[in-house]
């Protein structure tokens, strides 16, 4: 999927943007929703992360490239029979960005969607709602 979105995701409940930031994976309470931290650190050919669950349905994507390379950041997956996919921009060495992501409970792709980087090894699982 390399498309780009339209606005209406954003009411199919998916809310992103982007900041400069820099964590470890931990949650931050929001209200009544709770926010879990997720570091990214994009390198060839890593996401520099493993499969991730998020406990809830939000999370916050800190992500940076430490590569000497550009890259970036895309979720994508399915809400209810429509395919969607967000990405930061793309980052060149050393910089950073955040995506805010609340997602239904569900099993998503993230990868990187600069060139062949995806087929190169920078893809993996974030699932959402897992207990």
């Amino acid at each position: 999927m390399k498309a780009g979105l339209g606005a209406g995701l954003l009411g199919m409940g998916l809310l992103a943007g982007m900041v400069g930031a820099q964590a470890n994976s931990t949650s931050a309470q929001s209200g009544a929703a709770q926010v879990q931290t997720v570091q990214v650190k994009l390198k060839e050919w890593t996401l520099g992360m493993q499969t991730v669950n998020i406990k809830g349905t939000a999370a916050r994507f800190e992500v940076e490239n430490d590569g000497q390379y550009p890259h970036a950041f895309k979720l994508e997956g399915k809400l209810g029979n429509q395919n969607f996919e967000i990405a930061t921009p793309v980052l060149r060495a050393g910089e950073k960005s955040v995506l805010l992501v609340k997602l239904p409970a569900g099993t998503y792709e993230a990868d990187c969607p600069v060139g062949d980087h995806e087929e190169r090894g920078m893809k993996n699982t974030v699932v959402f709602g897992k207990k």
